[in-house]
């Protein structure tokens, strides 16, 4: 609910920015649901200067290659750091969702376990918009 007529302009913002971080599922999503992602979508030119910082490394790989490894963080990050679960999600074993955690890791020189290196990555990957798979049996 907006206060005021004044505020009716900055309410349409934040709506307008809330529905471009939405994800396609369908589902009915609020402004601070990912936080990360209205950040990449209000400012595209940071977003983007954080993914090539954070991810640059990774450019040098084949694109199969980076993309296993930002397709296994996503999938780790959806499902709440749990290596069986994303390894569920991704039809591998929970040991290579930790092989490739390690892998992405030495190359970024970020740690998952350190909770300001796992800001960095995860703003990265909603800047690059990688998007984990749908957990089995959705």
């Amino acid at each position: 609910m907006v206060e005021g007529l004044e505020r009716l302009g900055r309410a349409r913002e934040l709506a307008a920015l809330a529905l471009a971080a939405s994800p396609s599922d369908g589902l009915l999503h609020g402004l601070g649901d990912r936080l990360s992602r209205v950040f990449t979508v209000a400012r595209p030119d940071l977003a983007a200067d954080v993914a090539e910082q954070v991810f640059g490394p990774l450019r040098r790989l084949e694109r199969a290659e980076r993309a296993e490894l930002l397709t296994t963080l996503a999938a780790w990050l959806d499902h709440g750091g749990s290596t069986r679960r994303a390894g569920e999600a991704l039809y591998c074993h929970r040991n290579t969702v930790l092989n490739r955690l390690r892998r992405l890791e030495r190359l970024t020189g970020r740690s998952p376990a350190d909770p300001r290196d796992m800001v960095d990555l995860a703003l990265a990957l909603d800047a690059e918009g990688v998007v984990a798979p749908p957990a089995p049996g959705l």
